[in-house]
């Protein structure tokens, strides 16, 4: 096993934070997971220590973006968002890439359906803030187009039932584009828990696991090469778990 230090003081002076990204693929057994219920737990104990949900989510993206320039992509850079938390932390990645000179171009999965002033919305607004545009991804998208690298933010740990209709959609599309894959938390259409797929999923070449490590990264091969990354969650809202 062995770590990588991203320092992403430099790139904007309102964090003051390290991201640790750590490489598991050769010795998973080493690190402990935390259930669905666990991290949802885990949450609102970090909000009760001062550390903000948008603050995470903050955190999460900018992280999934360094992860992304580890990985070398050629341009253009695709990023494929839902529309819950997982999508979010996705808007923030696009964001964080195009401000640091990438062409990142975002396929978002019912942005007309977003609050501006929701967690999620915020993150979007965000993007487009920075002269990005959400191309809306619908059941008759045939095809993202040529990219290096396609960021997959569809859904993380919230998925709780088969995936079906325009989810299950952007799934295939992911699948069948050729490009390597970067997974938001947890590969799209993996239950976090079980490992299942549910109906369609994502094989991801790398996962950036966000805070805390998921159970499925250890019981099936769709993580691909799984990293973790702290995004900033208090010692003290994990303690006792």
């Amino acid at each position: 096993m062995f770590l990588k230090m991203y320092d992403i003081c430099g790139l904007d002076s309102r964090h003051d934070i390290i991201m640790r990204i750590i490489c598991i693929e050769e010795a998973p057994a080493m690190f402990k997971t935390y259930t669905i219920a666990q991290i949802r737990d885990t949450e609102q104990r970090s909000v009760a220590c001062g550390v903000s949900l948008a603050q995470l989510m903050d955190n999460a993206g900018r992280a999934l973006a360094r992860c992304a320039l580890d990985m070398n992509p050629a341009q253009p850079v695709i990023v494929v968002c839902g529309a819950g938390n997982n999508g979010g932390d996705g808007y923030v990645c696009a964001a964080e890439l195009r401000r640091l000179g990438l062409d990142a171009r975002v396929w978002g999965i019912h942005r007309d359906r977003l609050i501006d002033d929701s967690l999620v919305g915020a993150a979007a607004k965000a993007y487009e803030e920075t002269g990005g545009v959400i191309q809306p991804l619908v059941e008759g998208t045939d095809a993202f187009g040529s990219c290096g690298l396609i960021i997959d933010a569809v859904f993380g740990t919230g998925l709780s039932r088969p995936v079906s209709g325009v989810y299950a959609h952007a799934i295939r599309l992911t699948r069948q584009s050729g490009a390597r894959v970067l997974s938001c938390d947890v590969p799209s259409g993996i239950d976090a828990d079980t490992g299942c797929v549910m109906g369609e999923a994502v094989r991801a070449d790398v996962t950036l696991m966000l805070g805390l490590a998921k159970p499925a990264c250890h019981l099936n091969d769709y993580f691909g090469d799984a990293r973790l990354a702290d995004i900033g969650i208090p010692e003290a809202a994990v303690a006792g778990l």
